[in-house]
């Protein structure tokens, strides 16, 4: 979970953004995404939220999380963390999710979770491949 923590601290300006946009102020790739504008069965429990793609020992792991306000962030010194869940088709990454499934829209089987979550880890992956094909052009 610390992984999460550090991937939804690391954005260093929120702003409303038009669309879908990758946040460009981020230490990790980002996409805002939002329910009126899937095109695949929403998985989440709230209308919009960031993807973020963690690129780690070869790995790539994929988080959605709620985009808090900045009152609902709090003051530098005392921030609260945005609430985040894994988005993944492996049902033993779930257990790093414990705390904060409320995120997910609720299912009645696992099978039902991981068909909606599919889609939205692919859109995430690809961000962590964006991400690399933009560093080598530096």
């Amino acid at each position: 979970m610390f992984l999460a923590a550090l991937a939804l601290t690391a954005p260093l300006v929120m702003t409303d953004l038009p669309g879908n946009d990758v946040v460009e102020a981020s230490l990790f790739p980002e996409l805002v995404i939002r329910k009126v504008e899937s095109e695949h069965e929403w998985a989440f429990a709230i209308e919009e939220g960031t993807l973020t793609c963690i690129a780690m020992s070869g790995e790539k792991y994929v988080f959605f999380a709620e985009i808090p306000t900045a009152e609902e962030m709090g003051e530098f010194g005392n921030m609260k963390l945005p609430r985040s869940v894994v988005v993944t088709t492996n049902p033993l990454a779930f257990l790093a999710t414990v705390e904060n499934r409320e995120l997910y829209l609720p299912f009645d089987t696992l099978e039902t979770l991981i068909k909606r979550l599919a889609p939205f880890e692919t859109m995430g992956r690809a961000l962590c491949d964006q991400d690399g094909e933009q560093q080598k052009k530096i």
